[in-house]
Formats: structure tokens, sequence, C-alpha cells
């Protein structure tokens, strides 16, 4: 047992020392000035990494355990400092990634009077009731002795079941206050994992060897889990098409000859194709979002319970059976539980020579044909779907693609291989504008020996661009390729299709006279510090991506990328529900008729 006089902030960085957090990604303010002074004698231990804004250094975060599996935390200040972090912290929340916000809090001794920054209604000190929503859990220690119990306890709430983010909220009087710091040793958290249960898998089991047409969809929990190995062994026994969530994609190789491709309203032929039919699906780490399901209109995507019989396993028992009935349920670890599966079905035959596999390589075959016209093109400016066969040519097989939302996100979800786990970093759940850039630089700070290369559109680089600052400042290796179609491009599609081309509103930017908008990306990128460039030819953008990597420092390519339909077409082979306005005059079922799907 340690018993020693410390600081609260003193206590604070030496827990996560301990904890064997290396780095914390810091915005500096009034609020946490005692705090981060802890830092400054643990330096050789742990490095404080700064951010231009609290989001960023939140995403940062995220980003960094995402690559690396590894806890970064994030320490901010009072008022603004710790609310600009909300939307980081809702991202890591909805796609259950762990770490652990500190933020700055009102005196002890002053709360409830309306100082500085404070949120003092309806109570005092209320920063913590913001962030309630978005993390598992929260803690304001008002004495210093609690401030041990309180970090023992963060670590073991992100860790423990379904992960995520928590807060510590510190008064500043107790970031400077010394007081006896006391350290009994020995672990606090569970070095197990929790397997389903054994009736459970035993019926799965038995469900999963009768069927016929099975297939396999693979969410994020595989990936949290290191479960892909166990998934690629049931896949191939089972003879299994292999379909993922937007936070699946990686769990399983896109070279397979099983890969089927993903599912739902922006999934693929092959994706839909094999989960609208299939007698038997196991489910792993999957919510069933609505973007999964085609908003859950029956034939889309699933026929759930009609045709097909739901296996599910979850580590968070809310989920079995929350949106389509189950006909086995495991609440467990993804790993485990599909372990016990994999021993207990044993052998299978080859399924190369089966009508399903064929069935499966036809629809594989329609998708690649569907894609190739915009993928050949040699239209100017290029296509999304141009530039990531471009990107793909250039990115080492190992190496890291960082997207957040809209096009650029969508059509990596349904067209960019992936061959890894951790190899795809997204912001799924929430589908956040602006997390692409701060999170890969969190994750190139991660895994310094692996390629790491942003994709994301002008507008998420225009909301966040500026974290470049900090990669300038680490001299950190990272490549970004910003997609600039001077607009909202993906909402203005989407206005057009619903709407009506004359009904466009603030997705096309423009200046006074009308003329269209384009903010210079590269010449930005360079006045910050990075080797920047522009790049119109699509057949120059591999070249251009290889010649980033080579080069010391953070680089920025700014690709001119196309601006109007069908160049803009994302590949929707799903439904999305978008309500459909009364003037628009069509139900929506006419609509969807009218798209096709």
């Amino acid at each position: 047992m340690t018993d020693q006089q410390l600081t609260g902030g003193q206590m604070i960085v030496d827990c996560l020392v301990r904890e064997g957090v290396e780095r914390v990604f810091a915005v500096p303010g009034h609020g946490n000035t005692a705090l981060l002074d802890a830092f400054v004698d643990r330096a050789d231990e742990i490095e404080v990494i700064p951010a231009m804004h609290e989001q960023g250094a939140a995403h940062m975060a995220d980003g960094y355990y995402r690559a690396s599996g590894k806890i970064a935390a994030v320490c901010t200040s009072i008022g603004p400092g710790a609310t600009n972090t909300l939307t980081g912290l809702v991202t890591a929340f909805a796609d259950s990634q762990p770490f652990i916000l500190i933020t700055g809090a009102v005196h002890t001794y002053m709360e409830n009077r309306g100082v500085l920054q404070e949120i003092d209604r309806p109570h005092g000190n209320n920063f913590p009731r913001m962030a309630e929503p978005a993390v598992k859990r929260w803690w304001q220690p008002s004495r210093l002795e609690q401030i041990p119990m309180v970090m023992d306890q963060a670590f073991n709430s992100m860790y423990e079941g379904r992960r995520g983010p928590v807060l510590v909220d510190v008064p500043q009087d107790l970031q400077a206050e010394y007081g006896y710091y006391k350290r009994v040793p020995g672990s606090r958290r569970a070095q197990t994992r929790a397997t389903g249960d054994a009736t459970a898998i035993a019926s799965a089991v038995e469900v999963l060897r009768t069927a016929k047409r099975p297939v396999i969809l693979a969410g994020g929990g595989v990936i949290a889990a290191e479960a892909s190995e166990e998934l690629l062994a049931i896949a191939e026994r089972l003879g299994a098409p292999v379909t993922h969530s937007f936070m699946g994609k990686g769990s399983f190789p896109a070279d397979h000859d099983l890969y089927a491709w993903p599912c739902g309203d922006m999934g693929s032929i092959p994706g839909n194709g094999v989960t609208r039919t299939a007698d038997v699906i196991l489910a792993v780490g999957c919510r069933f979002s609505d973007r999964i399901t085609s908003s859950y209109k029956e034939g889309v995507t699933f026929n759930i319970p009609s045709i097909t019989k739901l296996v599910q396993i979850d580590i968070d028992g809310f989920e079995i059976g929350r949106n389509y009935p189950v006909e086995v349920g495991i609440v467990g670890d993804a790993k485990t539980s599909l372990a016990a599966i994999r021993d207990a079905l044993g052998d299978g035959p080859d399924y190369h020579g089966t009508e399903y596999f064929a069935e499966l390589q036809e629809l594989k075959a329609k998708w690649e044909e569907h894609l190739r016209p915009m993928r050949e093109t040699d239209y100017l400016p290029m296509t999304n779907s141009r530039a990531m066969v471009e990107i793909r040519k250039a990115l080492p097989r190992e190496g890291i693609l960082v997207t957040d939302s809209s096009n650029p996100a969508n059509q990596a979800f349904n067209e960019f291989p992936v061959y890894g786990p951790k190899t795809n970093i997204v912001a799924g759940g929430m589908s956040g504008i602006g997390f692409g850039l701060p999170a890969a630089i969190g994750a190139q700070i991660a895994v310094p020996g692996t390629p790491v290369l942003a994709m994301v559109g002008d507008g998420s680089f225009l909301q966040t661009g500026t974290e470049l600052s900090t990669a300038v400042m680490l001299g950190t290796p990272l490549v970004v390729v910003v997609l600039n179609n001077g607009g909202w491009e993906a909402i203005k599609d989407l206005q057009i299709s619903l709407f009506g081309a004359e009904r466009r509103l603030v997705t096309n930017w423009s200046t006074p006279d009308g003329k269209p908008y384009f903010a210079n990306i590269a010449e930005f990128a360079r006045s910050l510090g990075c080797t920047a460039e522009r790049i119109e030819d699509p057949a120059k953008l591999a070249q251009a991506i290889e010649r980033a990597f080579a080069t010391e420092g953070p680089v920025v390519i700014e690709a001119m990328s196309a601006t109007e339909l069908p160049w803009t077409e994302m590949h929707p082979t799903g439904w999305w529900d978008i309500t459909v306005p009364a003037y628009h005059g069509d139900t929506r079922d006419e609509y969807v008729a009218q798209r096709g799907f």
C-alpha cells in the first residue's frame, strides 16, 4: 500500500499511469490548470497532446482506441470546454467505444453561486447532467479521498459489459488540494469473458447445423471482442455468406470467397440478396439499426421471422430481440460464445461445390458490374467510386481507412474493400461529420507504424480541419484525402430525390454573386504547415497518395470530385425511411417503387 501526500490532480495522473494510459488529448483552460500541472512531473510516463477544439480531442481519443485497443484520456476545462466534448462523447457512446473524459468543475465551496462558466440551473455544477445520456457513468467527487475509488470505478465501468465512455468532473479546488493518497494493490476488474449459456449455445448449434441457407451478420461486437478468427471458422464450416453492419466492416476479409458485402439501405446486391432469402441468420454484436435493416421494411433486407430464424449473440442483453424476435438469444462475449459454437459444430463439408455458394458468386459478380461504370469512368470532376479505387491501390492492405459520414462514408461502406479488424474506422451510430480527421490523427498516433488515411468530404474537413495543427506539431505522418465538391452533396442529392431540384436549399455553396464556392483546401492545409496538393485527374490520385505516404509529417490531398447527378449518385440497394412530405404527392410505397427498391 502506498501512503503519500499528493494533490487531487496528481492522484488522477497516478491512476491513469497505473491503468496503462500513455496519452491524454487536452485543451487547457482555467478550469483544468491544476490538473494539467500534475502531468508535468510524469511527462516520461504519460504524454499530453494538444488539440485545437474539445470535440477534436474527444474524436482523437476515440480513434486512438479504435485503432489500438488502448485507452486514451481526454482532459478539458469547465463550461464550454466541457460542453464542446459532447459530440465526441455521444459518437463513442453510440459505437460502444471506451474513453475517459476528465473535466474541470466549479470549486466545491462556490458551487451554485453562478461562477464563471458554471451550469447552475436547475442544479449547481450541472455539466454531468448534460453528459449523462452519452456516458456509461459519471462521477463528481466532493472530497479528495474519493478520487482513487472514482478512478477505479471509471475504468471498471468503461470495460464492463458493453463498453463506452465515462466522465469524471473534478472541482478545481480538489485538483490543487493536497491529501493522503492510499493505493491498495490488486486488480479490481474481472479477468474473464462472459460466455453464453451452454443450453443456449447448444440450441444455436442445432439451428445452424440444420440450416440450408445460413447467413452471418457481423456487427461491431465482433471487432470489440477480437472474434474475427472464430467468425471465419464458423462461416467456413457452415458455408455461410458473411455480411456486416457499419461497425462490423473489417471483421471478415473482403477478399474471402464467402464475403457478401454489407446489407441494409446502403448495402449491396449480394448482402441484401442473401439476408432476404436466408433461412437462418447468426447475428453477432449487431444492433439492427434502421440503416442495416432498410428501416425494418419486410422483404427488402430481412424477412424475420416469416422466412428467417434469428440466432443473436450480444454482450448487452437489452439488444437481444430488441428489433426482431429470436429463435435463440445468447447473452455473452462474442469471442467465447463463437468459439463454443465453432467447437460444437465440428468440421463441415466443403462448401465450394454447392448451389448456394454459386449463387453468392453470381450476386457478387452483379454487384461488381453495377459498380463498374462509376469506378472506371474518367469523368471530371472524379466520382467518389473512382477515387476509392485509386485510394485502395495506394493504401497498403494493413492500412487504416477513416471516414465519418455522408457520401464518402456510405460509399466506402458498400464498395471499399477492407481486409482486417481495426482497419476501418467510421462514426457508425452517430454518423457525425467532422469525426474523420481528428479520429485519424488519434489512430495514427496510436499505431505510428501503420499507414492511416482519412477520406472525408469538404464539409467534414471545414468542421474540424484545424486539428491538422496537432498533426503538424507532432509531425504525425497522416494522409488526408478531401473529396471537394463545394457543398453538402449527400444532402443536396437527397433534397433532389425527395422534393425536386428546384427545392434545393443551403446545400450548394455559393458566393454573393451566385458563383459556386469551393474552399481552397490545399492552400488552407499549407497555411497550417502541412504538405498539400490538389488533384483533378483521378488517374493521378494513387500516385499522389503514394507520394504522401513517403512524405514526413501530415499530407493533405484535395481531390476535386463530382458535383452533379448521376455522377454523385451513391449505390443504395435497400430502403431508408426518410419521410416524404404531403405536397410531394407520393406515398412511401410509391416512392420505394420509383426508386427501384
